[in-house]
């Protein structure tokens, strides 16, 4: 009588102790273009989004030599280049949740250039949230933003409003 306590205490130990992982979104869930509208500011904005073969965000940017680049947004880190334009972009990925059924993400982006003495320096934190629905993706971003121009005499600007887009999207390919 005694051993099989024993068994059954083993194996509860050992369930307690090894961790339960859920496996993220499959990737052919995820993996292609998905396209969709939503409001922002009271206006309907259009948006596309890829996905890689794993299933994790695309970005795509153009440098200032005309060269267009895309990077999977696959684990934190930064990603610095000069825009068509000039001054420096940097995009931070301060997160990345691959979840079954869904994606998010926390980035932080900034802008600055300086021309004819005056400094431009934009900033901004988004959270991404992509979560496959019975409609389609469901996307959220909230978004918060500061801008700030100045020379000599200091900086003029501050902090926006937080702004908040969401969408369904539907897969295009």
């Amino acid at each position: 009588m005694r051993a099989p306590l024993l068994a059954c205490a083993a194996v509860a130990l050992l369930i307690s102790i090894i961790p339960l992982s859920i496996p993220p979104a499959n990737a052919a869930e995820l993996t292609g273009t998905w396209q969709g509208a939503g409001t922002l500011g009271g206006e309907v904005t259009e948006i596309a989004v890829g996905f890689s073969e794993e299933g994790f965000l695309l970005f795509t940017y153009e440098d200032n030599r005309g060269n267009v680049r895309t990077v999977q947004l696959d684990e934190p880190g930064q990603v610095r280049f000069v825009p068509p334009g000039g001054g420096v972009k940097t995009m931070r990925i301060i997160s990345v949740d691959k979840r079954p059924g869904g994606l998010s993400y926390v980035l932080e982006t900034s802008f600055e250039r300086t021309s004819g003495g005056i400094l431009d320096q934009q900033y901004a934190s988004e959270e991404y949230e992509f979560k496959l629905t019975s409609e389609g993706l469901a996307f959220r971003r909230v978004s918060r933003a500061a801008s700030y121009v100045g020379d000599r005499g200091g900086p003029m600007g501050g902090p926006k409003d937080q702004e908040v887009f969401e969408a369904v999207l539907k897969k295009v390919d």
